[in-house]
Order: C-alpha cells, then structure tokens, then sequence
C-alpha cells in the first residue's frame, strides 16, 4: 500500500526561514463536499451531471463515485479504483485474504489473457497495474501513457472484474507473504511494530493486519481467494479517481461502461471507533540486541479536526528537533525519529529512537515534547518547518498518481476530497500558538513498546507523559 504522503513529508529535515503568518483559512470548504452514493439495492435511474470545481470534476457513473482532475499537457494519466473497508472486512481467521486477492489479481493475468499474454499487453501499452490491500481500503492502480489510456483502462476493468486468479500465483503470493511476516520477526524493527500495534489497536478493527499473520497466512485456503474477491464486487464499495490530460467524459463514460452493471450493494462507510488512550502503559519484550528499539504512540488528530494540519507541522518540527537534540548533539542514536501516521482511517502520532542508553535518549525526547508544550517556537524556526514541509508535500504531487492519491485518501478518510486541497494554504496559516495547542492536547498518555533489554527500561520515565 501507497504511504501516506503525509508521513513522508514528516521524515524531511530543513532549514528555517521568516514571513508574516497568513489568517487561518476555514477548515472544510464553504461548497459542499461529494456526497456518498445512497446505500440502496440499484443503482438509480438517472445520475445528476458531474460537477465541475476547477480542474476536478466529481460525481457518479454507474453508481461508481468517480474523481477525476484534468492536468493539461500530461505526459501520463493514472487511474485508481478503490474499495472500502479494509480491516472491516476481514477476521482474526482470514486475515491476508484481501492483500492475496488484489495481489494475484493485478499479476495473474485475466480470463481472457493468460499471465504471459497479459504481460505483454501491459508492456506494450507502456501500462503498470498494482494491487494490495490496507487498513481502510484495497485498491488497484494504473499509471499509462495518455494515448494508450483506452487500451489500459480496459484491462484494469478487467483485472478487477475477471482476473484469472490461477492457483500458482496464489501460491506465490502466499509465500511472498509468508516471507514478509517471517521477516518481520527477525527484524527488530518489525518486531517493534508487532508488539505495538497489539497494545494499540487491541479491540480496534485495525488489529486485523491486511497482510494477516503466519498463521491465518499458512491456514487460509486458496479456493476462497476469487470467491472473497467476487464479494467486493458493489458499486456501494467503490471509489475511483484519475488524472491526467484527458477529457472529463470520457473517463465517466468509461468507468460507466465498466462498473455500471455491477450490483450495488449494501455497504455502508460507518465511522471507525476511535483510538483511546486513557493512561501512559508500557510493554517490553525481551530480546538480546546490541541496542534497544523504543516506540511510543499517542493519539493524534482526524483529518477532519481544526487542528490537524497544525499537527503535521508541529511533528515535522519535532523530528527535526529530535535529530538534532538526541543524535547529532548527544550522539545517543543513529536513529531517530518523529511523525503523524495520516494514512489511516483513524491516524496516530509516534516517536521513536534506537539506542544503546534507552533511558538517556528518552529523558531528551520527553524533555522536548514538553519543550513544544510550554515553548513557544521561534518566527524564524516555525516558518521554516512549515517550508520544509511544503516542499516534501508538494513534491509528492508533482506526478498525475500522487495528485490522484491525495484526492482520493481526502475522500476515503475525510469524507471530502478539497481537504487534500487545501493543505498548502492551511499549513502557512499555522502560528507558534497553534503548534503548543496541539503539544498541550495531544503530546500525553503516551503507549510505549520497547524491544531489547528490559532490565535497563526506567518504567517511570517511559510512562511519565
């Protein structure tokens, strides 16, 4: 799955810069936003016209909720055709079966063209499709050359409406994944994240791993793959969204051509239980290491809270104070880090750091989070965290799938896809005040993990914000 590119541009260390603050822009869009499609049994008889807003052009085509943004002389056109549900879909006991299905459907060739054959059309289209599943969603995704847009549309429709789903890629997919999970657990890393993600997520829907675990992996029969993949055929389920130098109605007409006859389905888009933290805890799990890998998570904002922009500044700021404090003045660390994770239904906000002195560098990175708390930053140093963001953020979306992307998780995880939009000029309206708000509400009860030697963990530091 496609990182958030929110996260991403979280990890950009920068430099500082001044400016006068803008006023605060309004946090949703004074137009309202694309409306969900009407959770009924059929499509309806007639479709309202597309609305046009710019250079996006929004609406239904066949039921499909369809985004499309024109960028005029584009070399390259992407299109990306979601369904919701992610981890709502899926069980403690089949969990890695949507991640298996939109896999091997993106690689195993169609009904009509075997995996080789299929193949071949892609690379003469000049065409990619990839498939794979997350925590609010799976998706497949094309990127292709404008003048074989047709041709590229046609097989992503029928990657999802007819793939072949031999047995043998199955297979491979399955131990590619097993490989993945296996890895994981080697890595310390990945076993920081697993030991995490359990306290975290305990009783959320999100304790379902799109890629499963060894055992629903190992157990999970192949034969259930196409029949799972068939369930997620409805028009109540799917979003699509595409840019590129194309003409608005073609790409309705086409995705109405595609999907227009699927059924529609019962699915409805019911809001995710929050993440609660109501008291700072602490798991470790013992491991012998050279250092010890420590993680501690917090709640974060939505993307639809006033202060969720200001959090994505206030966390790239935070990163950089944290390298600069942690490793490069104290040399406690090669590595450390700071961020909101966005890309999910329900976001969180994490900082953590490998270290020889657990304690040492833990001490330094709390001391900071209270230092954005009561601190409040410099003119100079804020303008340039927001800058530095900018830059990342904007660089994200310099290609037709990133300014597709942006869209679309807008819409998946906001309900609205102008918020996407709006984040450049909503990240230089910011204040110094803003930044220790969030700090002050947000920066507390943290959830931390450590993995190494729990006999050098102060408990009483690692749970004291």
């Amino acid at each position: 799955m496609k990182p958030s590119v929110f996260a991403v541009a979280l990890l950009w260390l920068g430099a500082c810069g001044g400016g006068a603050e803008p006023a605060r822009p309004p946090l949703l869009p004074l137009t309202p936003p694309l409306p969900p499609p009407a959770a009924t049994a059929e499509a309806p008889a007639a479709e309202p016209p597309p609305a046009v807003d710019g250079d996006v052009t929004v609406g239904t085509a066949g039921g499909v909720q369809v985004i499309f943004k024109r960028l005029p002389g584009a070399e390259f056109a992407s299109a990306q055709l979601y369904v919701r549900g992610g981890a709502r879909n899926i069980t403690a006991a089949n969990a890695g079966i949507e991640s298996l299905a939109f896999r091997v459907a993106a690689t195993g060739g169609t009904r009509s063209l075997d995996k080789t054959a299929y193949s071949r059309r892609l690379a003469m289209l000049g065409a990619r499709i990839n498939g794979d599943a997350g925590n609010d969603f799976s998706q497949l995704t094309m990127k292709v050359p404008v003048g074989a847009w047709d041709g590229a549309f046609a097989l992503l429709a029928d990657v999802f409406r007819s793939p072949a789903m031999p047995a043998s890629e199955i297979e491979l997919a399955r131990t590619q994944a097993l490989a993945q999970l296996h890895h994981e657990q080697e890595d310390p890393d990945g076993q920081l994240w697993t030991l995490e993600r359990k306290q975290i997520f305990a009783g959320h829907p999100y304790a379902n791993r799109p890629i499963g675990t060894l055992e629903s992996m190992t157990a999970l029969p192949a034969g259930d793959v196409a029949p799972y993949l068939s369930r997620l055929r409805e028009t109540s389920r799917l979003l699509f969204v595409a840019a590129g130098d194309l003409e608005p109605q073609r790409v309705f007409d086409a995705v109405r051509s595609a999907f227009g006859d699927l059924p529609r389905g019962t699915y409805v888009d019911t809001p995710l239980p929050p993440l609660v933290f109501d008291a700072p805890h602490l798991v470790t799990e013992s491991r012998k290491l050279p250092t010890n890998y420590c993680q501690s998570v917090f709640p974060a904002p939505h993307w639809t809270d006033p202060d969720w922009v200001t959090g994505l500044v206030a966390m790239n700021g935070f990163s950089w104070r944290l390298w600069q404090e942690v490793r490069t003045k104290r040399n406690l660390t090669y590595s450390v880090n700071a961020y909101i994770n966005t890309g999910l239904g329900q976001p969180f906000g994490s900082m953590s750091v490998s270290a020889v002195d657990p304690n040492a560098a833990m001490k330094v990175m709390l001391d900071e989070a209270r230092r954005l708390r009561d601190e409040p930053m410099g003119e100079g140093e804020l303008a340039g965290f927001k800058s530095t963001f900018l830059t990342s953020y904007l660089e994200q979306h310099e290609t037709p799938e990133g300014q597709a992307w942006v869209l679309a998780e807008a819409q998946l995880l906001a309900g609205d896809w102008r918020l996407g939009r709006g984040v450049p000029e909503r990240v230089r309206a910011v204040t110094a005040a803003d930044v220790q708000a969030f700090a002050r509400k947000y920066l507390g009860h943290m959830q931390a993990a450590v993995v190494g030697d729990p006999a050098k963990i102060d408990a009483a530091l690692f749970t004291s914000l």
